[in-house]
């Protein structure tokens, strides 16, 4: 019922081991324990045991901890309970990274030029979790109230938690059921709750056959499109789409230990190498792009993200366009500016579950504004939009 350590992840010099890049390791007493996060600021250039990319989100705080769980500032750690059966470093735990929560300001968009019109859709995910919120008609609002200015909607994957349906066929059906009520197309991508962490129960491949056939070519209930669909050949739940100048990509990302390892390698191989052929394919017809999978960052999706792995930051990197990459799993809202040490790459994780959907406004096809909806939260990076004016023209 351990975490099973990760290939590539350090030890400090205390013997404190980190086990993945959401920051669970174990104390010197040999127990999980799980780290608070420092700001994303004091983050961004550290070197975490030669890790400069993905692994530098490990080891800030872990480093920092004493024996008796105090780190810096005061804080608390947080214990991470160890498990007889699955393990527990289910990504829909903690957020990666410090929530950043600031009174809300609804943005006032600026004008588009050239007539270049709005792009809108809305992102939910991690939802719905318990049966709760179908009877208390919390999920079925959640999705009928959707606005009707949408083009398209995103479910970012994580629509059960195992323990309550037990990978039941009914329950995908039920989901189903509701995300029809949506007046815009809906695309969903699988998250480790719908199918890999179906195995105690049902079995990982049976839970995917009920992902697949209740969620493949779900979109096709609003055909036809007002843009051209391509599907990955063998991979078809992840599809892409060129609208008003920007190109969106959906990919299966998911980080779960009950992932095999070798099949893991080559649905990431296999999409990032979809993903880059999209990316050529429609070259000169695309000022953004918007990647939306499951999974934040971590030790086993770093082959898709990295920059020196012949991955899509490279790509990023040699753009020099907004690219935003959109997740859930974490269940607090999420935001990291530069990711990757990149200036106009920018990561959000949606607060999900039964958070409103958030609403996201393309202007100009290539400046974004999030709209969290609930009166409370907002961004650090795009109030007034991201990215600003002036770095789009440097």
């Amino acid at each position: 019922g351990d975490i099973p350590s990760t290939s590539g992840n350090g030890n400090d010099s205390s013997g404190r081991e980190c086990i993945d890049a959401q920051g669970v390791f174990r104390s010197h007493l040999r127990t999980l324990k799980r780290c608070n996060w420092l700001a994303i600021g004091s983050r961004k250039n550290k070197n975490c045991n030669g890790k400069t990319e993905l692994g530098r989100m490990c080891c800030e705080e872990c480093s920092s901890m004493s024996s008796t769980g105090n780190v810096r500032g005061g804080n608390k750690d947080q214990s991470v309970t160890e498990s007889t059966g699955m393990p527990s470093t289910h990504p829909t735990g903690l957020p990666t990274v410090l929530p950043l929560e600031r009174p809300s300001i609804t943005p006032v968009l600026p004008p588009n030029e050239g007539g270049i019109k709005d792009v809108v859709f809305y992102v939910l995910g991690d939802a719905p979790y318990q049966r709760k919120e179908f009877d208390d008609d919390q999920f079925p609002k959640q999705v009928r109230d959707i606005p009707n200015d949408s083009d398209f909607v995103f479910h970012v994957g994580d629509m059960q938690r195992t323990k309550t349906s037990l990978c039941n066929i009914t329950w995908y059906q039920h989901v189903a059921d509701i995300l029809r009520y949506s007046t815009s197309p809906v695309f969903i991508t699988p998250g480790d709750n719908d199918w890999l962490d179906c195995e105690p129960y049902i079995g990982a491949k049976q839970g995917w056959g009920h992902w697949r056939n209740t969620f493949g070519f779900f979109d096709s209930h609003w055909q036809p499109h007002k843009f051209k669909l391509v599907r990955q050949p063998n991979l078809l739940e992840n599809v892409s789409f060129l609208y008003q100048r920007v190109l969106f990509v959906v990919v299966h990302l998911v980080s779960d230990y009950f992932d095999i390892e070798s099949e893991r390698k080559y649905r990431h191989t296999e999409q990032l190498k979809w993903t880059k052929q999209q990316i050529a394919t429609n070259e000169g017809f695309f000022d953004s792009i918007v990647i939306i999978g499951h999974s934040p960052p971590s030790a086993l999706n770093r082959d898709f993200f990295s920059a020196k792995e012949s991955g899509i930051s490279e790509t990023v990197s040699e753009l020099g366009i907004p690219v935003v990459y959109i997740h859930g799993s974490g269940h607090k809202f999420v935001e990291e500016e530069q990711f990757n040490n990149l200036d106009h790459f920018l990561r959000i994780q949606i607060p999900g579950r039964t958070s409103n959907p958030v609403k996201v406004t393309i202007k100009n096809s290539n400046v974004f504004f999030f709209d969290f909806r609930d009166g409370n939260t907002t961004t650090q990076c795009c109030e007034n939009g991201w990215p600003y004016i002036s770095k789009l023209n440097d």
